[in-house]
């Protein structure tokens, strides 16, 4: 028998699916970001890698948003969120882009592009910080997995419908570009706002953790030495991020590939890619959502995310054996039941693990070990691959994902698994 789902939830759910839609297809036309460079800016191999490490690396600050939010109500900040977060996918409309050719391939003004999207990853980081602690302070443990699967099947849903729509318009016209991305930036901005209707449990000290009177800089020197002090005594916690440091290598390395791999070696257009990224991706993330979340309710966030881990191991060993657009859509249905699992670890994990007041510093502190090892992950991927060859590098990844899995275990079976349900 499923749990009833207490009053404060439903309340809270009734206001975020519509942001989250919302949020859903400015991600499905951000997510084509790594293709559009490749294809219709005409860049080189080595700028992929370095897309994804300039979207990461910005996360090693996290622990400094903690402190700065804070000082706001909670309410408030999701709409200051919102506009530094999306105002920066406006510039993209002033790209300069020309047609090289069918299946939109161009080149164009490739720093301007990446200018944008650096500044909207930037910003990034204290939403999903600000969403962490939301998700603690307005969902009750038992059900939290439940709703968080149904959060996530109404955002991958709006990614596929974006994707795809965006994937079209740019295997016509490489053009679209300037428009797609501002059209993400204005529906992102609507559901950052939306969240910010959302009343929050408790008072805004006890959800935050921090100390208002602290200056800025203060504040910010104050949450690193908590980030390091978090690490250094919580044994649990610890393990959970060593497991998803090298969850993480192996994904980051792989991630990169992926895009070259369709891009150069298939030679995708937008319609083939987003039937495998765009379209079995995310559907197969909905039906491991289903599944996850209620694994997540009865064995928790630990095992559910090492059982998501050892599905990624197989996804990486095929992957590098597909021979077209069919074999990748495949592989990609199960890359996508991994990573609901992984998802539900992302977004679940550090707030479980989290002392009360404190889900804002524990999830910082994740995001801050992410941008680290962003650093150096992506390119790791594609120096194996440019010294050895592609099998070498997935499998070299695939062994990093095992260690990984075997690792998260190890923080299931620490005496002081969690502060909190």
């Amino acid at each position: 028998m499923a749990r009833p789902v207490p009053r404060l939830a439903r309340y809270t759910l009734r206001h975020q699916w519509p942001a989250v839609l919302l949020e859903g297809a400015t991600v499905g036309f951000v997510s084509l970001a790594p293709f559009v460079v490749k294809r219709s800016l005409g860049a080189g191999a080595a700028i992929v890698p370095l897309l994804i490490t300039i979207w990461q690396t910005s996360w090693i600050f996290a622990p400094a948003v903690a402190p700065v939010l804070a000082r706001h109500d909670p309410q408030r900040s999701w709409r200051r969120i919102a506009l530094l977060s999306h105002l920066p996918l406006l510039l993209v409309g002033l790209v300069w882009v020309e047609p090289t050719g069918s299946g939109g391939s161009g080149t164009g003004n490739l720093a301007l592009f990446l200018c944008a999207l650096s500044l909207y990853y930037g910003a990034g980081v204290a939403s999903l910080t600000h969403r962490g602690a939301l998700l603690r302070a307005n969902y009750a443990p038992e059900v939290r997995g439940r709703l968080w699967g149904l959060l996530q099947t109404v955002t991958i849903l709006a990614t596929v419908a974006a994707a795809k729509t965006g994937g079209w318009l740019l295997d016509h016209d490489p053009r679209t570009l300037r428009v797609i991305f501002p059209c993400a930036a204005v529906l992102g901005y609507v559901g950052f706002f939306r969240l910010g209707r959302i009343r929050w449990r408790r008072q805004r000290r006890a959800l935050l953790g921090a100390s208002g009177g602290d200056g800025p800089l203060r504040a910010i020197l104050g949450a690193m030495r908590e980030t390091v002090r978090i690490l250094r005594e919580d044994k649990a916690f610890r393990t959970f991020q060593i497991a998803f440091m090298l969850y993480g290598f192996a994904f980051l390395m792989s991630w990169a590939l992926l895009v070259l791999l369709a891009e150069e070696s298939l030679r995708l257009s937008y319609s083939d890619w987003t039937w495998a990224q765009g379209f079995a991706f995310p559907l197969s993330q909905i039906a491991g959502m289903a599944l996850f979340g209620r694994i997540y309710d009865r064995i928790g966030v630990v095992r559910t995310t090492a059982l998501s881990y050892g599905m990624l191991f197989v996804f990486l060993l095929w992957v590098p054996h597909v021979a077209g657009a069919t074999d990748l859509a495949f592989a990609y249905a199960l890359f996508g039941m991994s990573m609901s699992g992984v998802n539900l670890g992302w977004g679940l994990g550090p707030p479980h693990f989290a002392p009360e007041g404190k889900a804002h510093i524990y999830t910082a502190a994740h995001l801050s070990c992410v941008g680290f090892r962003s650093l150096f992950a992506p390119f790791l991927g594609y120096g194996l691959e440019a010294l050895f060859s592609t099998k070498v590098a997935f499998a070299v990844a695939a062994a990093l994902m095992a260690l990984g899995a075997a690792t998260m275990l190890r923080a299931w079976h620490s005496p002081h698994r969690s502060h909190a349900s």
